[in-house]
């Protein structure tokens, strides 16, 4: 994957003061996402359409076949470099796709003892 282009989004409550950044791909990953899932441990995968959402530092992003988004940003620069980042990390793993096995689920939910 080489490019894409991003759109910001401002949320609209006063009290919140966060940017959203969503990145359109200009190619199809779909076939890495199960592979990211099991390289970066994906908290949540859907199968169809696929996706896979990460958590870290704060922040949600959620990598879909043609498209990145990032929420609870400070502004565009962070998002950009946190869209730059898991661009590396879907080349790279698609790369080493060989290495272990694609994992097709989320990550088991916590279970609260009663």
């Amino acid at each position: 994957m080489a490019k894409y282009t991003t759109f910001l989004q401002r949320e609209s409550r006063h009290e919140a003061q966060s940017v959203h950044l969503a990145a359109h791909l200009d190619q199809d990953t779909g076939e890495v996402i199960p592979y990211l899932n099991a390289a970066l441990g994906g908290f949540q995968y859907i199968k169809d359409p696929p996706s896979v959402s990460f958590k870290l530092h704060g922040k949600l992003i959620a990598t879909h076949s043609r498209k990145i988004c990032v929420n609870a940003l400070n502004d565009q620069s962070e998002g950009e470099k946190i869209v730059d980042w898991m661009r590396e990390e879907i080349n790279d793993t698609w790369e080493r796709r060989g290495e272990f096995q694609p994992r097709f689920e989320s990550a088991p939910k916590p279970k609260v003892r009663s």
